[in-house]
């Protein structure tokens, strides 16, 4: 796979059928690539359009022979049906023409895109702009090295909430909540995850909360958490026939997953990964 798009995350995700149904229709011409059950064909000026847009980001040129490549790569996708990465380089199309976004991109997260083609260099795609990227720029290649499982361990925290609006009488009206979350990774390859949400709507109060043990390991993009045990539980202040505690039971979860500076390039690290199609979470190293 290959590093996201998406302007606020930089983690890769899969496009919505609304804009499939849009991409469709814009390069539904043009000499054919490949195909793949149930996806857009690709076509050369699919693939010309997303060389050009990473040759932007990247600040490069590709070699005749790594254009050809670079086509090979993309209709290898379709040809075996790789539903994921085709999602993904659909989404990364979205981009093209759009100059000032890709600028914004170049500025602020040139170095995260590369990060991410070094952790997936098995990749035929990221492959080729790997190596375009270091001839090009060989003095950042320390700059740009890949994130490993040591980059992980320590602690990782994330805090959220809205206040309630006051009411003329001066209490809280309205919703409100607050969830906060830690995720300690430890060297020797387990975790400790916990996490709290309180909400508070029409006069009453609710909490839940988890807290997962486990092991987690790193496969390139992916991050994999293998949860072995834990717990949930659920209080309400209003309602309590809905409490309850129950143990968690084993299961893996996987997301792919990026480490980025903070905000204004401080030393606080950032680690963010994408938990559906459409949302991620990010966690402050402690």
């Amino acid at each position: 796979m290959k590093p996201n798009f998406n302007c606020s995350l930089l983690i890769r995700f899969a496009t919505s059928f609304l804009f499939v149904l849009c991409f469709v229709t814009t390069y539904g011409q043009g000499n054919t690539i490949a195909t793949a059950t149930g996806q857009p064909s690709l076509s050369e000026e699919m693939a010309d359009h997303y060389r050009i847009i990473y040759e932007f980001l990247l600040e490069i040129k590709l070699s005749s022979q790594q254009k050809i490549r670079l086509q090979n790569g993309l209709a290898e996708y379709w040809e075996k049906d790789n539903t994921e990465a085709i999602a993904q380089t659909i989404t990364d199309l979205k981009y093209y023409g759009k100059a000032d976004e890709l600028e914004s991109l170049r500025n602020s997260s040139q170095k995260i895109i590369v990060e991410a083609f070094r952790r997936d260099i098995n990749d035929p795609v990221s492959k080729i702009f790997i190596e375009a990227y270091d001839a090009a720029h060989p003095e950042r290649v320390q700059l740009t090295k890949a994130r490993t499982f040591k980059d992980l361990t320590g602690t990782w925290k994330r805090i959220d909430g809205l206040l309630a609006e006051k009411s003329y009488t001066g209490q809280p009206s309205g919703v409100s909540y607050t969830e906060s979350e830690t995720v300690e990774i430890f060297p020797d390859g387990k975790f400790k995850r916990t996490k709290v949400h309180t909400h508070y709507s029409g006069g009453c109060s609710q909490m839940d909360g988890t807290t997962e043990y486990g092991k987690i390991r790193v496969d390139g993009i992916k991050l994999v958490f293998e949860i072995q045990s834990g717990s949930e539980m659920l209080k309400n202040a209003c309602a309590p026939s809905l409490n309850k505690q129950k143990k968690i039971k084993p299961h893996l979860e996987i997301f792919p997953w990026v480490i980025k500076p903070g905000p204004d390039n401080n030393n606080v690290l950032t680690l963010c990964w994408n938990t559906s199609n459409t949302t991620a979470v990010c966690f402050e190293k402690q």
